[in-house]
């Protein structure tokens, strides 16, 4: 064991609990439960070599610990159960073959609601049933209640028009249906597994009925059912029908197999979080339990420190209430918490509101809660004793001792307090990103992290090399001085508009459109330089979001400096002349960035010489010298500007994990950027970039005609059946 881990396990206390053992990488590895913390945890780092083969190669991989301490073996075994179903630890083989969560979803929010499986859940006024360990037991719970309930199991929309006026007595009700990707009534309806809610069989009163006979055997509330199917068998056997009578009685069975799969283990179903808190320096750590439908389903611990030192206890407590329920999606109908904010009732309406059911925020005096309030309170100040260790045993130890080794590896002079990291990412040269990743003093720095989309000049043929020459490019312009707008002046003339400074004309241009969204520029002189206040003085003078240009493209990469970006648009809107290219300055995104307003003291780049000497040479457009280092995947070894040997470390020397660190944070950050994009793109479409073309118009077109690559095969008569002739004029030309 070495003395990180051994200074951590002495900190252990000898209570109850749940603990959890991570690796290297931060992942659970295994959870456990002890009756006594302090003495299970040390078992293992005992007598190794007496350990089975399996437990012995978990615990050389065991770089951290975290605990729950609770007060009895029984909760400690719930809390366990929980985590090992939400977390499915590598270790634990006994309970490793739990699935994902999934929910049960009722569209209560429907006229004739659905019943779905879902593994989100959405604030869209449906009610939701779970979680589930296992999404197939909930086929099986559904695919029962589909025999019992005749509950429609198909995806169209379908609202109530009021009563029918049909000659079939049967149709009680005027619908709409809509999205109807399936001919109906379906076959459902005549094996008797639907009431036909499509084509207004059943009232909306009737239908509901069904419904909400589900919602109560859902909760539990299921003897009904099951007298009705019981009297329904004893009819059946009276009648001597055994093998319908059969069938009911495997109902009954299942019916009663479900639901003591349901049932929780306090009486009281209580649902409710339970917050306490522990103060220590500027930092509070937050202790959260969540108790739903009497089982303790989870634990949190959160940490926010002080803004100063005068705040207040029921100041800081509001705020924690606000952050953590604004993105929390499990509300619970009870929160107790152990001082009053003095904004209880205020707090009490929106996370109500924010529910969809009534909360209220209580302060236990005596009781169960009270008892589970001194728990928290425990739990948040062993969480402040954890916290403190990994500092002890890791911050000042390992990260400090690698930042100097680090600024002596380079010759920096003193230890590098911001170090920021960059790196490339694209799937098959489509959606090419790059991030910056940020650690100061040595930890992440998450909030001062940045992404940037990159613009290739050949889409689907990625050049890494020029992606961080330019990522650098449009990193580093904000560290150039900057002589701000004052004293411009922008004038109206016959011939357009004059931008002066001092009495000189620094600037002409025209207009071809005005707009608060997005103004075009013609026939315009560039000045000679600081051109960046100028563009930011016409968002001013028009108070528009974006300011557009054409330019020359082979200064492109000239104007991405200070800002601009590469942009297509509607050719009839903004005639683009030979030769040149579209940029535009989007206003609303071009401000003082706090984090980008930091000098770094060493930049990483993720790559090897190619890379490292493209970064150096954006360096040196913007004539700025900060020290720089790559970091190539295959060998983990550095490379220096202007150095043909690289520098390589031991596996387990501090700086090069610190290092490996950073730039796994930003390929991390990179690869999610990516990911998003390329989800945004199924999800939107290039014809968006038309005026006059929206989603709606977008999907009218996809429906029709399939994708893009057919709507450019189409006539321009074929597409004015759908957007009429002058927005198929406007395709035509767009995606020529």
């Amino acid at each position: 064991m070495n003395e990180y881990l051994s200074h951590l396990v002495k900190k252990i206390p000898h209570r109850p609990g749940v603990y959890r053992m991570k690796n290297i990488k931060g992942d659970i590895i295994y959870v456990g439960k002890a009756i006594d913390l302090f003495k299970r945890v040390g078992s293992y780092f005992k007598n190794i070599h007496k350990h089975p083969p399996r437990t012995a190669k978990m615990v050389e991989q065991i770089s951290d610990i975290e605990y729950t301490v609770v007060t009895s073996d029984l909760e400690a075994l719930m809390l366990e159960t929980n985590l090992i179903k939400e977390l499915r630890p590598k270790y634990n083989i006994l309970m490793k073959d739990d699935k994902n969560f999934a929910y049960i979803k009722i569209t209560t929010n429907e006229d004739y609601p659905r019943i779905l499986v879902t593994r989100k859940v959405l604030r869209d006024k449906a009610k939701y049933f779970g979680p589930k360990s296992a999404a197939s037991k909930i086929y099986d719970t559904l695919n029962l209640l589909r025999k019992i309930f005749p509950y429609r199991n198909c995806h169209l929309e379908i609202t109530d028009l009021g009563e029918s006026d049909h000659s079939d007595p049967s149709i009680q009700r005027k619908v709409k249906v809509s999205k109807a990707g399936i001919k109906y009534p379906c076959l459902d309806l005549h094996i008797k597994r639907c009431v036909a809610p499509c084509i207004g069989r059943p009232s909306q009163e009737e239908y509901q009925r069904i419904i909400d006979r589900i919602i109560d055997f859902l909760e539990g509330r299921y003897q009904n059912v099951v007298n009705q199917l019981k009297e329904d068998m004893q009819i059946a056997a009276q009648q001597k029908k055994f093998e319908q009578a059969a069938k009911i009685r495997d109902k009954i069975l299942s019916i009663e197999n479900i639901y003591q799969t349901q049932l929780v283990t306090s009486p009281d179903h209580q649902n409710a979080d339970i917050i306490n808190y522990y103060t220590e320096d500027d930092l509070v750590y937050f202790n959260i339990f969540q108790i739903r439908e009497g089982k303790l389903i989870d634990q949190q611990n959160v940490t926010i420190k002080k803004p100063d030192l005068d705040s207040s206890e029921a100041q800081i407590l509001t705020s924690f209430l606000q952050q953590f329920y604004s993105a929390n999606t499990n509300l619970p109908k009870e929160i107790f918490i152990p001082i009053s904010t003095e904004q209880d009732s205020t707090l009490e309406s929106w996370i109500t509101d924010l529910a969809g059911h009534k909360v209220k925020i209580n302060i236990p005096q005596k009781g169960k809660n009270d008892k589970l309030m001194a728990l928290a309170l425990e739990n948040a100040h062993s969480f402040a004793k954890q916290s403190r260790a990994r500092w002890e045993g890791e911050s000042k130890a390992t990260r400090e001792e690698a930042l100097e080794e680090l600024s002596q590896l380079l010759g920096l002079g003193k230890p590098p307090k911001r170090m920021e990291c960059y790196d490339i990412s694209h799937l098959s040269g489509t959606n090419t990103v790059a991030s910056m990743s940020v650690f100061e003093n040595g930890f992440p720095k998450k909030q001062d992290y940045r992404h940037f989309k990159i613009n290739l000049e050949n889409p689907g043929s990625p050049d890494d090399f020029a992606s961080m020459e330019e990522v650098i490019l449009r990193r580093l312009k904000y560290l150039k001085p900057s002589i701000g707008n004052q004293g411009l002046k922008i004038s109206k003339t016959k011939l357009g508009y004059q931008v002066k400074k001092d009495q000189e004309i620094i600037l002409t241009f025209k207009t071809l459109s005005e707009s608060k969204l997005k103004t075009f520029l013609t026939e315009y002189q560039h000045p000679q330089e600081h051109f960046e206040p100028v563009i930011k003085k016409i968002c001013e003078k028009f108070d528009t979001k974006r300011i557009y240009l054409q330019i020359p493209t082979k200064f492109l990469r000239e104007y991405e400096k200070i800002g601009f970006q590469q942009v297509k648009v509607d050719s009839q809107e903004y005639p683009v002349k030979s030769g040149k290219t579209v940029i535009v300055y989007d206003c609303s995104r071009n401000y003082e960035d706090p984090s980008f307003k930091k000098t770094p003291d060493l930049i990483v780049i993720d790559g090897g010489k190619g890379q490292l000497s493209h970064a150096v040479k954006a360096m040196q457009d913007h004539h700025i010298s900060i020290p720089i280092i790559s970091i190539a995947k295959k060998q983990e070894e550095f490379f220096l500007p202007g150095q043909n040997h690289s520098i390589q470390l031991e596996s387990n020397n501090v700086t090069r994990l610190m290092i490996q660190h950073l730039r796994d944070e930003a390929h991390r950050f990179a690869i999610e950027y990516n990911r998003k994009l390329r989800q945004k793109d199924y999800t939107s479409s290039e014809l968006e970039n038309i005026a006059g073309i929206g989603k709606k118009l977008t999907q009218k077109l996809f429906r029709q005609f399939g994708s893009v690559e057919n709507l450019r095969n189409q006539s321009e008569e074929e597409i004015a059946k759908i957007v009429g002739l002058k927005l198929a004029q406007k395709i035509k030309n767009f995606l020529q």
